[in-house]
């Protein structure tokens, strides 16, 4: 069993870090380090491929878990590709640049090097840490053939029908992996639906340039109820994989990746983040106070701003 989860979290994390060097090599021919931001629902897509493809049989439990995270990678990659691809590097990467430069006397090419480490392997082992009830569930909750065929059956019956008929518990989905991938379907309608709101938003109001205060607040649809449904769809996405993972032997201790995920997503470069600027501008200011600022609720007159 330990065996099997090794050799999923290293082959995984192999295939992840090759594609993120790659990436980074084209990041510096083009000059754009954003190009991480893409590779981030990527990243959780490859680990789910890389198991499903290491699983042997294939049971419909393991499909199952494999396909959520690669099902909302490719999501994530398409649409953030389309959002910013051509754009030229983000503002936050250009800053980040000026400051090393600045501050510590970094040049540019020093500071693209230095990028790889610290920006781009440190996204990695956020991949591999977020995804451990992926790599972990799929090896615990694969049968063992090898014990199986030695296994003496009649000749009528053969090992993968005999898990079918054994009572062998991750072969099918029981109920709370069930449970666990509709709370995901309720997260990524929440992120998709999210984002297309508010990209055909910002598509409207691209020309504006009035005053900073007045600038249009995306307050309509999902974002009526809560500030980030996106940031909310995400977070119940991975709560969704952990219950399905919760199935499978040893699935439980993987707990800490749906509460790393929640932090990034609220405490460190999701919400918080974002609106440490935005918060400044008195439109924005209302809309706190009467808005959710992570789990949808109706629209009151005025939240508690610390919610």
């Amino acid at each position: 069993m330990l065996t099997d989860i090794i050799v999923n979290f290293s082959h995984a994390g192999v295939v992840v870090f090759g594609g993120l060097i790659a990436l980074w090599v084209i990041s510096v021919a083009v000059r754009d380090a954003s190009l991480i931001d893409i590779y981030w629902g990527f990243g959780f897509l490859l680990v789910g491929a890389v198991c499903l493809y290491l699983a042997n049989p294939k049971t419909p439990y393991l499909m199952l878990l494999a396909a959520l995270p690669i099902i909302w990678g490719a999501r994530l990659t398409l649409y953030l590709a389309k959002r910013n691809l051509g754009h030229g590097e983000d503002k936050r990467y250009v800053n980040m640049r000026r400051r090393a430069k600045k501050n510590k006397g970094i040049r540019e090419m020093p500071w693209r090097l230095r990028s790889l480490f610290t920006i781009y392997f440190g996204q990695g082992l956020l991949i591999m840490i977020v995804s451990a009830p992926v790599w972990v569930a799929m090896a615990t909750g694969a049968p063992n053939l090898d014990i199986l065929n030695m296994i003496k059956i009649t000749e009528a019956i053969t090992p993968l029908e005999y898990l079918k008929t054994s009572g062998f518990e991750p072969y099918y989905p029981n109920i709370l992996a069930i449970l666990g991938a509709i709370l995901w379907l309720i997260g990524f309608l929440f992120e998709a639906i999210g984002d297309a709101q508010l990209a055909a938003f910002l598509k409207r109001n691209k020309d504006y340039d009035g005053p900073a205060d007045e600038k249009p607040v995306m307050d309509k649809g999902l974002w009526k109820y809560t500030r980030h449904p996106n940031y909310f769809g995400n977070a119940c996405m991975w709560w969704g994989i952990w219950l399905v993972a919760c199935q499978a032997p040893w699935g439980w201790v993987t707990i800490f990746a749906p509460i790393i995920m929640t932090l990034l997503l609220t405490k460190v470069s999701g919400r918080d983040l974002l609106e440490r600027d935005m918060g400044k501008r008195k439109n924005y200011q209302d809309y706190i106070e009467r808005t959710s600022g992570f789990i949808p609720l109706p629209p009151a007159s005025k939240l508690a701003k610390k919610n």
